[in-house]
């Protein structure tokens, strides 16, 4: 049976799968099939439910309203209610100060009011009061705390560090910072190193700070270890004139990392892994039992013969060694070097953007810990060149100085690091490039009559046509077939604004006057990475070619009408650059078109977007 022919029930059963998985994208598309304004309200919920946790709200609001009203279920009536309740909250969240964030603060207050008083479910009571103290209304938030504290209280059940943490909210808006304190302690042991729960309490009280400034100091009951991005010189070659790293200093090296890891409180670490510096920075943390996230720029073979092997030997099982014990192993590209120096950028930055992003998402801090010879001299992906960037950012930064730890030693130019030199890069007839790919496609294409053509080449195609030759940066290359658009730019955020203009432009345009259906939407898929750049012999002018070409157009047909989707590339590389004005919301592990191995994607929208 194809998913088409799915019953109801088989579909729902699905969605809620693939929700629970966090494959959000995936349970719209069991969905969809299903889904009209006059669905059961549950498949309804579901759709609402995936949108909002995709970021996307407005979609979210469309298919919940009048789901708590047509239900006759009690349970789905309050999850409906709730429901409204969060994206409205979360609404709120993103607005700056204004009468529009007060009115999605009333929003959010009458929902989790309304499932909490038909239901007695303390967490709609618990960010109803949340809210009001949010919005200035103290003296309501303080009278629904006592309401529904005093049912909390009143329940015998077994330790919840939930319930713990809903006490200890309730009693910091009741100003009673001691039991506050004991009830986050509670609910901090009851989740010990379950970092992405610690991290949800964390996010609530640091909301609650805007009103409640002793709501900071429970951060520390709360405590999440804090995340460090390590790039360090490489341990000398053999011929290397003049010693900058040599072998014999590793010992000192090694003291110094241990002793910032425990000065700045680092428990998780993205790092490549090239000998001196990066392998000493992992096995410290592996020491501690602390988090490592390797990025290497491509195949390890390769990255082993460029950055590992000449430091002599023991040095490549050590780095074996390193990979088997981290908690994940990531390849900018999976393909080999093929000599393009580039790549070793673009891994630095995509470590970069994952720090920060697991940062965000941890409710914690995140800095730069370098290992740097004061003389170096920047180069594509070196220490100093991703230092400089990181500090550009206005990011923190600690700096281990290898010239200090050198002159200490003093001289040891007889004690260089053995082994084999570097072999060289193989030359190529082509080099990659990083480039930010998008892919998008016209909704419902394929149903239009022949004589909607020209109304699509000529108001679609055209409109989109005007708004890449006015305004921002136009794309490096530009290419449509059908109902298919390929746009390349060399800078993500530049892309990112692109694609945000032609979405909201598609989706603010009454089509009907035009010719073609009210209902035409716009689906964008984003993804950068490295490609080749030749004359296409057929078209016999510039194209892109390569495996991340194929990746971003499978992007593209999985994404909902109207969203934009990006690659865990893409948002690193944005998180990794000062696109203040942009965000992308987690979306998680998801298959792509045409049984494309899954990746793990993001939803792309402005920074105080609520739709």
């Amino acid at each position: 049976m194809s998913r088409s022919e799915d019953t109801a029930a088989e579909a729902q059963e699905a969605a809620r799968a693939a929700l629970a998985a966090g494959q959000f994208p995936r349970a719209l598309e069991r969905l969809r099939p299903h889904l009209s304004a006059d669905s059961p309200a549950a498949l309804r919920y579901l759709a609402a439910l995936a949108h909002a946790r995709m970021g996307a709200l407005a979609a979210a609001r469309r298919w919940l309203a009048g789901v708590a009203e047509a239900c006759s279920d009690p349970r789905l009536r309050c999850d409906a209610l709730a429901l409204s309740g969060r994206i409205a909250k979360d609404a709120f969240a993103r607005l700056p100060e204004g009468e529009r964030k007060m009115r999605a603060a009333d929003e959010a207050i009458a929902a989790y009011l309304d499932a909490w008083k038909a239901f007695s479910d303390p967490y709609p009571g618990v960010n109803a009061a949340t809210l009001m103290a949010l919005a200035g209304r103290r003296e309501d938030s303080r009278a629904l705390a006592r309401q529904v504290l005093d049912g909390l209280l009143r329940r015998q059940e077994a330790a919840d560090a939930w319930l713990q943490a809903s006490r200890g909210e309730l009693h910091l808006l009741l100003g009673e910072h001691d039991a506050a304190a004991r009830a986050y302690g509670e609910a901090a042991a009851l989740k010990a190193g379950q970092l992405g729960d610690l991290a949800s309490m964390r996010r609530q009280l640091r909301l609650l700070s805007t009103t409640e400034p002793m709501a900071l100091s429970l951060l520390d009951l709360l405590s999440v270890p804090r995340i460090a991005v390590f790039s360090g010189h490489m341990v000398d070659a053999a011929d290397r004139p003049t010693p900058r790293f040599p072998a014999a200093l590793c010992p000192a090296v090694e003291q110094a990392i241990d002793a910032e890891i425990d000065r700045a409180g680092i428990g998780i670490g993205y790092v490549s892994a090239a000998c001196g510096g990066d392998l000493l920075f992992i096995e410290a943390l592996q020491r501690r039992g602390a988090e490592v996230h390797v990025v290497l720029p491509f195949a390890s073979e390769d990255f082993c013969r460029l950055s590992v092997d000449h430091a002599g030997a023991g040095w490549r099982d050590r780095f074996e060694a390193a990979l088997a014990a981290a908690n994940s192993v990531r390849h900018a590209v999976d393909e080999r070097y093929l000599g393009d120096v580039s790549l070793f950028d673009h891994a630095g930055k995509l470590m970069m953007g994952a720090a920060w992003l697991h940062a965000a998402q941890l409710q914690t801090d995140c800095l730069m810990l370098a290992l740097l010879d004061e003389d170096s001299e920047p180069r594509p992906g070196g220490t100093r060149s991703l230092l400089e960037h990181w500090r550009l950012l206005g990011r923190n930064s600690r700096v281990i100085n290898l010239s200090a730890l050198r002159e200490a030693a003093g001289r040891l130019d007889s004690q260089r690091g053995g082994g084999a030199p570097a072999e060289p890069a193989r030359p190529s007839a082509h080099r990659r490039e990083v480039v930010t790919m998008l892919f998008a496609d016209m909704v419902g294409y394929s149903r239009l009559a022949e004589e909607d053509t020209p109304a699509y080449l000529q108001h679609f195609l055209g409109r989109i046509s005007g708004l890449l030759g006015s305004g921002g940066t136009p794309p490096r290359f530009a290419n449509t077939w059908g109902d298919g658009l390929f746009l390349v730019f060399d800078q993500v955020d530049a892309a990112a604004e692109c694609a945000l203009r032609i979405r909201d432009a598609v989706s603010a345009t009454d089509w009907s006057k035009h010719g073609l259906p009210a209902e035409t939407a716009l689906r964008i898929g984003m993804h950068s990475g490295p490609v080749f750049r030749a004359r296409d012999p057929l078209l016999g002018r510039e194209n892109f070619f390569g495996s991340h070409v194929t990746r971003a157009a499978r992007i593209e047909p999985i994404t909902p009408p109207g969203e934009i989707l990006i690659s865990e590339e893409s948002a690193c590389l944005l998180a990794a650059e000062p696109a203040e004005s942009l965000a992308a919301d987690y979306v998680g592990p998801t298959p792509l078109a045409k049984r494309y191995r899954p990746a793990t994607l993001y939803r792309l929208r402005r920074r105080h977007e609520t739709g």
